[in-house]
């Protein structure tokens, strides 16, 4: 009977579910939609059973598919969105509703907490990355400052894959990766710090036990494998954060590797094997799901969804279209600048202030010029993190593409030249859930997932440097970062 493996990823929008096989090839893929629930401006929540909803039907198809084949499900991991938040009580009910990573009501405590622990830098030392909003750790301090009869509750937290496997085997456990993500755990130390939880009074029993991403959390529980038509002896692995399981997904998993993930964020993220964060806190600083290894990742917050955006008020013709008539206009965009920045910053700004901007119109452009603009705009933001990247010393080579902008020629195009690299388009490109599938075989034949993710990915097709534009747009950058810098204050105001 074939050995076959499931890579699930708990999204905000939806959850996927692939079914591999040993060689990683796809042999089956599932989702489902998700809802999302904002009680207040800025808020924004989920109820967890709803992804396990999702879940259960996702893999009933699958174990379902599976049997069809003549193959057994053998091993189960999931990738999820980080940061999120779960509690359940000493009975296993889910508490409230989850406190999203893209939540904003946590600015008091994120300064407060700042404040307690000595300040940012003091905080950048103890666990790697500033404490922002979307991270756990402020979410627990809301709930005891704002909900104490349910803080009063918890017995344990959780991050969404983690329930999710969590639902599957009646075990609370987490990985480094997802770990590194709450700010209650030292990135350079891979563990919980225990000095942040003792001086924000945060009690470590309710943290759930720290696992290898490719650990083995337990089994599925008997009356759970019965309904999903799964074997009782099928492995739950930890699994990983979705930054993290992607960028194993596309074989991005030591020092020179570089994943860009141009969707409706943009994201850069970099493997160390350094142990030290941004002392400026502008990327962040996490840990890897391959063993011992660490990431840097800069983050924008409307890259292909600056496009999306323009497309949705102004235009009526198709991406094709779109890229043909943006390809046709010269760089520097007939002296058109924008600003990418429609709902704030983070990398390399941190400015939740800043706004979109058209700079430079004149009686001579047309649309098309606003539209590359915008591609490069959104480009020049990815270069930032780029930049910061090299300032920190982390070595960038192998750069792999990933995300609905990598079917763009032109942004494959702008991304070489301004960076000067090679740009590598994956042959397989299903994220986060490809990723948990790599950790899953890991986990059940105890392989390296760095060497599993090798033997897996190919490249598609390759994008290389015009060095004559690199120079161009080296000038052009330098006048996209001085606009942001003007404007700063009349953001504020």
């Amino acid at each position: 009977m074939m050995d076959l493996y499931v890579g699930l990823d708990v999204g905000t929008t939806g959850v996927k579910g692939i079914l591999v096989n040993e060689k990683g090839e796809i042999l089956f893929a599932s989702s489902e939609r998700l809802s999302m629930i904002t009680p207040q401006p800025a808020w924004a929540e989920q109820d967890p059973l709803s992804w396990w909803e999702a879940v259960r039907k996702i893999l009933k198809e699958l174990s379902g598919r599976s049997e069809e084949i003549g193959g057994k499900i053998r091993a189960i991991s999931t990738s999820g969105q980080m940061h999120s938040l779960v509690a359940i009580d000493n009975t296993g009910k889910v508490l409230r509703n989850a406190i999203l990573w893209c939540d904003q009501r946590t600015y008091e405590e994120c300064e407060e907490a700042t404040q307690i622990l000595g300040g940012e830098e003091n905080v950048l030392k103890l666990v790697g990355n500033p404490i922002l909003p979307g991270f756990t750790l402020p979410k627990i301090l809301w709930i005891r400052k704002h909900e104490p009869e349910i803080y009063e509750k918890i017995a344990k937290i959780m991050l969404p894959k983690d329930f999710i496997n969590y639902m599957l085997t009646g075990a609370v456990k987490t990985e480094h990766s997802d770990a590194s993500g709450t700010v209650m755990y030292s990135v350079s130390k891979m563990e919980w710090n225990e000095d942040v939880l003792k001086e924000l009074k945060i009690p470590e029993h309710i943290l759930p036990e720290i696992i290898p991403s490719n650990g083995v959390v337990g089994r599925v529980k008997p009356d759970v494998a019965k309904f999903l038509g799964l074997s009782e002896d099928t492995l739950v692995i930890g699994g990983g954060a979705d930054n993290a399981c992607a960028a194993l997904g596309i074989a991005v998993v030591e020092p020179g590797d570089v994943m860009v993930s141009l969707g409706t964020s943009g994201t850069v993220l970099a493997p160390t094997k350094g142990k030290e964060p941004d002392p400026k806190g502008r990327v962040h600083f996490f840990a890897h799901t391959v063993p011992n290894t660490r990431y840097h990742m800069g983050v924008m917050l409307s890259a292909t969804y600056s496009l999306e955006w323009f497309k949705e008020k102004f235009l009526s013709e198709d991406y094709d279209r779109i890229n043909d008539e943006v390809e046709k206009v010269p760089i520097g965009s007939n002296g058109i600048v924008f600003l990418p920045y429609l709902n704030g910053e983070r990398t390399p700004h941190r400015d939740p202030f800043a706004r979109g901007v058209f700079f430079g119109i004149s009686s001579y452009n047309t649309k098309w010029d606003m539209v590359r603009a915008i591609f490069e705009g959104v480009a020049f933001g990815i270069k930032d993190s780029f930049d910061i990247l090299k300032e920190l010393g982390v070595e960038l080579n192998n750069v792999r593409i990933t995300g609905g902008g990598s079917k763009s020629k032109v942004w494959n195009r702008m991304l070489a030249d301004m960076t000067g690299l090679r740009i590598q388009k994956p042959v397989v490109d299903e994220g986060a859930s490809y990723g948990a599938a790599i950790l899953a075989v890991s986990g059940a034949t105890k392989e390296d997932p760095a060497k599993i993710s090798k033997e897996w990915f190919g490249v598609k097709s390759y994008t290389d440097p015009v060095f004559e534009n690199t120079e161009v747009y080296e000038k052009l950058h330098e006048k996209f970062k001085k606009l942001y810098t003007s404007l700063k204050e009349m953001f504020r105001t």
